[in-house]
């Protein structure tokens, strides 16, 4: 059921466009659709990591910011070497993530109050910095990034897709993966078997610090500017394709594959609105209600089985 639910939905949207407009099957569309899908795809399973070990973070949006801003600052006001400011973009997000992991496990604070205060922090610290003024024109090796194709496929696709193949080797066969079922779904019992349900709390943070990190530049490479005040909408798009994809919001169980299909199935929707005309603050109406439906099957289903 996980699966099949976002798999029936995409089915049905692509019947209804298939009518409503042919155009959307067009390969210029199907590869928008695909680079769009790649950058949700690429911060859920981040997010699917998180939700799994039981918790959740509201600041992947400022964390990706911050580190465009700092990647930008680095390579453009200091003139670092394009590998060092890669580097630097990276650290900035995984000393954010590592932040959110410490206080919310060190201080017993709760995710969702942490995160959301560090959400407005790390922006706020883009904004200070930035100024209101943008970064552009960056250079090819990073425009490659979020324009480029390989072998005539998107790039971003090839990253988004990479990054899924690993992860679902690592939730669905790795010892990691079981530990961070674990650690989710019963965390006393798993203390009791000897995971240091700290260190791996603490590591989904910092992983999903990494991952923002990565959207951030292969966004930038994308617009070829980075906008501190940017990426206000990604938290929701990525909350919505784990919840789409099955993943247990109290943690203990999560999907990479349902993951992936709640990515393509929001970028699919977003797409749609476009083509039929309608205006963009349909999007979050549309993403909205897909995730009331899908939550009214799990919960549908989660009775018939209790019956």
């Amino acid at each position: 059921m996980p699966l099949s639910a976002p798999a029936v939905m995409l089915l049905i949207i692509a019947v209804v466009m298939g009518f409503a407009a042919p155009s959307f099957f067009s390969l210029g569309n199907l590869r928008a659709i695909s680079i769009d899908a790649s950058l949700i795809m690429l911060l859920a399973v981040g997010m699917t990591a998180v939700i799994t070990a039981r918790g959740i973070d509201l600041s992947i949006g400022a964390i990706l910011t911050l580190s465009s801003v700092a990647f930008a600052a680095a390579l453009k006001d200091f003139g670092l070497p394009l590998w060092l400011s890669i580097v630097i973009a990276f650290a900035t997000g995984g000393l954010c993530g590592l932040i959110n992991g410490i206080l919310i496990t060190k201080l017993k604070m709760p995710d969702f109050i942490v995160t959301l205060s560090t959400e407005l922090i790390f922006r706020g610290l883009a904004l200070v910095y930035a100024g209101g003024g943008v970064f552009f024109a960056f250079p090819e090796a990073i425009t490659w990034l979020g324009r480029g194709r390989l072998l005539g496929i998107p790039v971003p696709l090839v990253i988004g897709m990479t990054v899924i193949i690993i992860a679902h080797f690592i939730f669905a066969y790795h010892k990691v993966g079981a530990r961070l079922h674990a650690v989710g779904g019963n965390p006393t019992a798993a203390k009791r078997l000897g995971i240091s349900v700290l260190h791996y709390r603490i590591g989904v943070y910092v992983f999903m610090g990494l991952i923002a990190a990565l959207g951030g530049i292969m966004l930038t490479g994308r617009l070829d500017a980075v906008v501190a005040s940017g990426a206000v909408t990604i938290l929701l798009n990525t909350i919505a394709a784990v919840i789409v994809g099955g993943t247990n919001l109290f943690g203990g169980r999560g999907s990479i594959v349902g993951t992936l299909l709640g990515a393509w199935l929001l970028a699919t929707i977003v797409n749609a609105v476009v083509i039929l005309g309608f205006e963009a603050f349909w999007q979050h109406v549309a993403a909205g209600a897909v995730i009331l439906i899908t939550i009214g099957l799990y919960s549908r289903r989660n009775t018939r089985t209790e019956e």
